[in-house]
């Protein structure tokens, strides 16, 4: 029969699994004389090709550390890879609209308890939480408290150990935190406001904000082992009706006051007056300020204690110290509204999203001072330079530097949302309405036609910027340039790769003096770098190509054809989801799609009914989908009753067009000619199928003539796995891939069935033009009006409106019935394959799999209960329906209807999909400690082999991903020769975001000695806000520099630059102090009142900036309760306390106030006789750890503050924030207590990288270090200066190694576990001996 001929039998259709193929080829050699299976046939694995995203995704989009996107399509959870531009997984568990996704943050150590993996969770408008194991595709949580719509879904991870929790917003006030591991709640605090949203404050874990309805809602007293007391601070959002540049009390005075505005105004004495107002009792309606057009809240990520505020028309940037605003990012009218904003962590920097779908990047303009209101009459007596200059007005300033092209959008794909890339925060990515995603990115280039230097807006990551000419003139606030450019003390300089916006731009607060000098000589230009797009929204009508046989196992591609309501029919390849072709074809939607071959399609469609008769104008369309080429049937056809099917021969010799009310049509399907158009009076057609039996011994005999025939014509090449050639005409690849036998010009008969309106069976054969009449079946009482036909074998099945099927056996002539009551029955077809008799029946609400010849229900889904609607359904596969749903996606599902998604490494892809969180646990920090370091190797290589403890799979997928490392990463590793800068980088590559910041600091601080204190010491007390002898740094390290010529010079290394402000406290003291300055500076030029200038007064004062201390009290209103309190404060501050007896006095006061619970009147006592080391210790005796640090950095010499720092790390460590306690370690120095406390945490690897680091940064001049051989070299000979002075540190770091040894024991590292055995000496080789025994 034709079907042993044509029909692959069972076990090579599920063989679509290259592996399974391969096993059996064998044995299928020895019995059929198959053809060899090619090695690229794809496998049709369970997957998601997602459609359009509904309005209730909107925030639903996520760009994890992790290095893949994650974002809300219905009810589906996408993952994609931004390298490949692929799916790499759909998750599609949720029953309503995903409303948030979260990747889990990678701050935690990763180590063989804490492996590389993929986390994500998923929020749903039925208040269903939903934490993925993405890799493998499956649930590991499920959490619920009520069914109303989550508000907001974030990730902790700032105090170790907490990477597990989770922190959701459940309306309409409830916080709860979820234990992931356990599914279980920590604690649950519900607020006295409806809350809309939440963030949490990056630089204090303990502080987070709620977005209310109308006000700002302030925790302080977070915690994760219990819940917090308080219901927090509100603060309202008003308007006073006061003369610009004042503030009037709507408060006690004991209560914060101050007030904000929302007009639409562009005169920056307006904008002065916006500020916060604090209290239980709201303001009156008049002076309040509308927050729920707030659309956005999010605490500043480089900037501490700044709040951003996002309006449709600007951006409010709230100081909370004072609470008011010190800036304003607005935006002309002619420009989009805001839609949100992303606040950088590496530079002060805002991406704004427009709604128009461009996004704008706004740096932050150098803070300088600006001209004072133009009511201010007073004259400022007490200015630096002793004039009588104005007052200086300071204000944080974003300048919009580049700005995308908007995108052409209508109302159904304006954008959702926009995420940043949180390792490189250059590349940024969109999901649009229509599901399709956007992916741009930040470049900087050249000014064409001027020299390409280093100019303050962009760095090539060398120390840049020329120095400032000495008669330039220097402002109040200036740093020194070449302060950003700091060198390490020797050693040649490697440029670091440019990788992320760090690497392109400069902070805002080291750009030189000499702007207008320098000009902007590049451009920053945001570019649109990828696009992906997505099914057309449904409903949809799909179709799958012809199934795998045996004859056209070298060509066949399981692709897809979906028809869309806008005419459009799309082809997919399921195997890999990836939209291979679309064509705009209809001019009306597309009714149904059919395959002459496998590279051409016939699709139809027709207008929408518009009068009495029925009458419409069809569209019949022939498609080539390899060249793309389009032929109209019927063309000029006028109205008519519409096309009801159209149905292709199983041979692709004919096609019937059969029509509502008129007779059908039959068309050669090679020639693509009519043949015949059945008389008016025939039966109109209600179901039609051909049959798959038709005269196989005609093919047989003429099988030799056929391959003589077209052996000519054909190109007998594996086509790859893309797709066939695209040179072919379209009538050579219909005709060579129609999978036809004979002779191309002969004719084999074949046979249909159909049944009309009264449900009597007819049956037909049809060879050349002419059409026989065959048997007649009565129609069965037992079915109403019948609805579709399925033919295979010698098994017919129809269906019908009422829900029964008819199983009729053409051998042994018995019908069996099968009544399935659950109403009108829309499609039946059979599943491919040789004895493969499943049969998928598609009903109003869901679809049934039954297997006909047991009478078998194999498996049912129902809808709304299981799965969303389901509009059409196919085969994609023998053993994989496939379906189109109403959400608009395409589900592959598995056989039981129950999944839609199988392991990522499992699938079959367009361009290979690797990632280090796909590797297991073992193979991915074997990968990190390679990339790191390899003292064992002559010289370091990104080349590993099975040696190094991989397999050979896992080696082909690092091979893949080494490869797709930019070319100036790679030569950076294998050119660099420190340890510490190689582990930045590969933190980087493998976005750990734990790692990253651990190195960033270790770098900075071992690379760059701890810095001298400035040399005018004296000069701090008078000097101005900033002055150049206290930030100097440049010089104070180009001196540090020129005395170490005895020192030997280590490897190359990159050049060291100040830390951003993201890392705040651990910055060295000069940056640090710099910050804080500007800080005051904006604070002393917003006229603050009461308590809050009281504040500002004494911070001026302890810090010894005397004099703007003593102008700020003395300027105060006569009116003030404090006036007299502020005169003597100004007095005392402007005398001298020389003699021994006043500071004694000072002293005792002093100590007394501080007994009496008066902390900072004391502390500022004690400051003015020069005992600030006595006031920070008075600080952390009383738990005020981080005033302590910030008085120690900017009233303490460098030595001094040395012990106060050590104390708060300590603190920090002590209070479980252990990772930042070990960087505050580093950040004095202290690499022996780092390595102690990493020792401690079972950080392991990292103590080992620690050491290796210290060792190859800072070490003596010692010949014989550097002249002896890896292995004899011993670990007394290798010590740094930093390492040597303890007796015990050989010890030490002998116990590093050995537990450094055996971690790389459990990774199955062989080479690095021999080298470090041997450095360890005896003990060494007997520890490897007793490895060697365990395995």
């Amino acid at each position: 029969m034709w079907q042993e001929k044509t029909d692959v039998n069972k076990h090579t259709m599920a063989a679509v699994d290259a592996e399974k193929i391969m096993e059996e080829k064998t044995e299928a050699n020895r019995v059929s004389p198959l053809p060899q299976f090619p090695v690229h046939l794809q496998r049709v694995l369970p997957r998601t090709v997602p459609g359009p995203v509904s309005p209730q995704n909107k925030g639903a989009l996520d760009w994890g550390w992790q290095g893949f996107l994650a974002y809300g399509a219905q009810t589906t959870v996408v993952v994609v890879d931004p390298m490949t531009l692929q799916y790499a997984q759909t998750l599609s568990k949720h029953r309503s609209h995903v409303v948030k996704v979260r990747w889990r943050k990678t701050r935690h150590y990763h180590q063989l308890s804490a492996p590389y993996s993929l986390v994500l969770a998923s929020a749903d408008s039925s208040g269903t939480i939903i934490v993925w194991e993405v890799t493998r595709g499956e649930v590991t949580a499920t959490l619920q408290d009520g069914s109303r719509p989550i508000q907001e879904l974030e990730w902790l991870g700032g105090v170790d150990g907490s990477e597990h929790l989770l922190a959701a917003l459940h309306p309409p006030y409830s916080l709860i935190i979820w234990d992931t591991r356990h599914n279980s709640k920590l604690w649950k605090k519900s607020y006295t406001e409806n809350l809309t949203s939440f963030y949490f404050d990056p630089f204090h874990f303990n502080k987070m904000a709620f977005l209310c309805g109308g006000c700002v809602l302030f925790v302080e007293d977070f915690s994760l082992t219990k819940c917090p007391s308080s219901n927090g601070r509100k603060f309202y959002v008003s308007t006073p009706r006061t003369s610009p540049g004042k503030v009037v009390n709507s408060m006690p005075s004991s209560v914060s006051s101050g007030s904000l505005t929302d007009e639409r105004t562009s005169t920056r004495i307006r904008r002065k007056m916006r500020e916060l107002v604090v209290g239980e009792a709201k303001p009156k309606s008049d002076d309040l300020s509308q927050l729920a057009e707030c659309l956005q809240l999010m605490y500043h990520r480089t900037v501490r204690d700044q709040l951003l505020l996002l309006y449709s028309r600007e951006i409010l940037v709230l100081d909370l110290t004072i609470n008011q605003t010190v800036g304003i990012v607005a935006i002309d009218r002619a420009l989009s509204p805001f839609s949100q904003v992303l606040s950088c962590w590496q530079r002060d920097v805002l991406f704004c999203l427009h709604e128009s779908g461009s996004v704008s990047a706004h740096f932050r303009r150098r803070l300088l001072p600006v001209p004072s209101s133009p009511d201010t009459e007073k004259e400022n007596t007490w200015h630096a330079d002793g004039g009588g200059a104005s007052e200086q007005y300071y204000e944080v300033m974003y300048d919009r530097k580049c700005h995308s092209e908007p995108l052409r959008l209508n109302k159904q794909s304006r954008p959702i949302g926009l995420s940043l890339d949180p390792v490189s925060e250059k590349q940024m990515a969109m999901v649009l309405g229509d599901g399709r995603v956007v992916f741009k990115q930040v470049t900087a280039s050249p000014t064409p036609g001027r020299q390409s230097v280093s100019t303050p807006l962009f760095t090539p990551g060398a120390p840049s910027a020329p120095s400032v000419p000495s008669h330039a003139p220097q402002s109040g606030l200036s740093i020194a340039d070449n302060h950003f450019g700091i060198s390490s003390p020797a050693g040649v300089h490697i440029s670091m790769p440019k990788t992320s916006l760090a690497d392109m731009v400069k902070p805002a607060w080291a750009l030189a003096d000499n702007v207008k000098e320098l000009g902007h000589r590049v451009n920053l230009r945001i570019l649109m770098t990828g696009l992906m797009p997505a099914v057309s929204p449904p409903p949809l009508v799909i179709r799958m190509c012809p199934p795998l046989t045996t004859r056209n196992i070298h060509q066949y591609v399981p692709r897809l054809a979906a028809g869309t309501q806008s005419g459009v029919v799309q082809v997919f390849n399921i195997a890999t989801g990836v939209l291979e072709r679309e064509f705009a074809l209809h001019t009306y939607p597309v009714r149904g799609v059919e395959w002459t071959s496998l590279t051409s399609i016939l699709s139809f469609g027709h207008q929408p009914l518009t009068n009495s008769q029925g009458l419409v104008r069809n569209e019949l369309m022939y498609t080539d989908i390899l060249t793309g080429r389009t032929i109209t049937l019927r063309p000029n056809k006028s109205d008519e009753t519409s096309i009801d099917m159209v149905r292709v021969s199983y041979l692709k010799q004919y096609f019937i067009v059969v029509f509502r009310e008129d007779p059908f049509e039959l068309w050669d399907a090679r020639k693509l000619v009519p043949l015949r158009t059945m008389p008016r009076r025939f039966p109109r057609v209600s179901a039609l199928e051909w049959s798959p039996t038709s005269q196989v011994k005609t093919r047989r005999d003429s099988e030799s003539h056929k391959v003589s025939e077209s052996e000519h014509g054909k190109n007998d090449s594996a086509v790859p796995r893309e797709a066939p050639q695209t040179d072919v005409s379209m009538t050579e690849s219909m005709l060579s891939l129609a999978d036809v036998g004979g002779d191309r010009t002969s004719i084999t008969k074949e046979t249909f069935v159909f049944t009309d309106t009264e449900g009597q069976l007819y049956h037909f054969s049809v060879e050349g033009n002419v059409i026989k009449d065959g048997t007649k079946v009565p129609p069965d009482s037992q079915m109403s009006a019948i609805t579709s036909i399925a033919w295979k074998s010698h098994e017919i099945v129809l269906s019908d409106a009422d829900g029964n099927l008819t199983v009729w056996d053409l051998k042994t002539r018995i019908s069996r019935h099968i009544a399935t009551h659950r109403g009108w029955i829309r499609k039946v077809r059979f599943a491919p394959g040789r004895d493969n008799m499943k049969l998928v029946v598609l009903f109003a609400d869901g679809i049934d799999i039954w297997d006909v010849r047991d009478v078998l229900l194999v498996s049912q889904v129902k809808s709304p209960r299981d799965i969303v609607k389901v509009v059409d359904v196919d085969w994609g596969a023998s053993d994989r329906p496939v379906l189109a749903t109403i959400d608009g996606c395409l589900r592959v599902m598995d056989m039981a209807l129950k999944s839609s998604s199988a392991p990522v490494y499992q699938y079959c892809t367009k361009e290979p999909i690797v990632s280090p969180y796909l590797l297991a646990g073992e193979a991915s920090l074997n990968l990190r400690t390679l990339m790191t370091q390899q003292p064992w190797r002559y010289r370091y290589s990104l080349s590993f082999s099975g040696e190094d403890g991989f397999t050979p799979e896992q080696l082909l997928n690092i091979e893949i991903w080494l490869s797709r490392i930019p070319g100036e990463l790679r030569e950076f590793l294998e050119t660099c020769g420190s340890t510490a800068h190689r582990a930045l980088v590969t933190a980087q590559l493998f976005g750990d975001q734990g790692e990253l910041d651990f190195w960033t600091v270790a770098c900075h601080y071992l690379t760059q000695p701890v810095l001298a204190q400035s040399r005018d010491e004296s000069s701090s007390s008078n000097s101005s806000v900033g002055s150049a002898e206290l930030i100097a740094l440049g010089d104070s390290a180009s001196e540090k520099s020129g005395g170490s010529e005895d020192v030997c010079n280590p490897p190359a290394l990159p050049p060291s630059h100040p830390l951003e402000t993201t890392y705040h406290h651990l910055c060295d003291a000069a940056t640090y102090k710099h910050h804080e300055l500007e800080r005051l500076a904006i604070h002393e030029s917003k006229n603050l009142e009461g308590a809050q200038r009281a504040t500002l007064g004494r911070c001026l004062a302890v810090i010894g900036e005397r004099d703007r201390a003593v102008r700020l009290l003395l300027d105060a209103d006569a009116s003030n309760q404090h006036f007299y309190t502020d005169c003597l404060r100004a007095c005392l501050l402007a005398a001298t306390h020389h003699s021994t007896q006043a500071q004694s006095t000072i002293k005792l006061v002093a100590t007394n106030l501080i007994a009496a619970g008066n902390i900072w009147e004391g502390v500022e006592l004690l400051c003015l006789i020069g005992k600030a080391g006595d006031a920070c210790r008075y600080l952390q005796s009383y738990g005020h750890w981080e005033q302590s640090v910030w008085l120690a950095k900017c009233a303490l010499p460098l030595q001094e503050s040395v012990d106060i720092l050590k104390r708060w790390a300590h603190h920090l460590i002590n209070s479980g924030n252990k990772d930042q306690g070990v960087c505050a370690l580093l950040s004095v120095g202290s690499v022996t207590a780092s390595l102690e406390q990493l020792v401690q945490q079972h950080y392991h690897q990292r103590a080992a990288l620690l050491l290796a680091a210290v060792q190859h940064l800072q070490a003596l001049p010692n010949p014989q270090q550097h002249h002896t051989s890896s292995s004899s070299m011993t670990i007394q000979s290798s010590f740094s200066p930093i390492l040597s002075g303890a007796a015990s540190m050989a010890s030490f770091a002998e116990n590093i190694y050995r537990k450094y040894v055996l971690h790389l024991f459990s990774l199955g590292n062989r080479p690095a576990v021999s080298y470090f055995c041997r450095l360890m000496g005896e003990k060494g080789q007997n520890l490897l001996q007793e490895l060697d025994s365990l395995q």
